[in-house]
């Protein structure tokens, strides 16, 4: 299955504001797959200073595709959402990080698989988490 991925790392003129979007592809057992990469297309950043891209990826089977949205402010706190793609592009899992904390939204997988994969995500980007929460998940 093909699937459309948005990839940016911008800032503000100011340097206050910076977005960072990424995407990892794994398996079970955070195992990293590397994907076909079909497409790379040029867009317009959200902010002035940086680059973004749309990423056109073919996904194997029995692989998931966890997108990464950081932002930060001029506070210095950085918020961001997770989405969780399955090999064949539904939605399986949405999630949002604020204060050191993931709390998830909406969950179509097991818990475990949930708490899988987030950790996973988060331990490859070595950002700090001080609670998972996936109470959402019972499937």
């Amino acid at each position: 299955m093909v699937l459309r991925v948005r990839v940016e790392k911008s800032t503000s003129r100011s340097g206050l504001h910076m977005r960072v979007s990424t995407y990892l592809v794994v398996g079970r057992g955070c195992v990293r797959a590397v994907p076909t990469q079909t497409s790379k297309t040029p867009v317009n950043p959200t902010y002035a200073k940086g680059e973004a891209y749309e990423v056109l990826l073919e996904v194997a089977k029995d692989n998931y595709v966890v997108v990464v949205d950081l932002r930060r402010n001029p506070q210095k706190k950085v918020r961001g959402d997770i989405l969780v793609y399955g090999w064949d592009g539904s939605v399986l899992l949405r999630a949002v990080y604020r204060k050191l904390k993931i709390r998830v939204v909406e969950c179509r997988v097991s818990r475990g698989l949930a708490e899988e994969l987030v950790r996973c995500v988060y331990n490859v980007l070595k950002l700090p988490v001080k609670r998972y929460g996936v109470s959402r998940c019972e499937v």
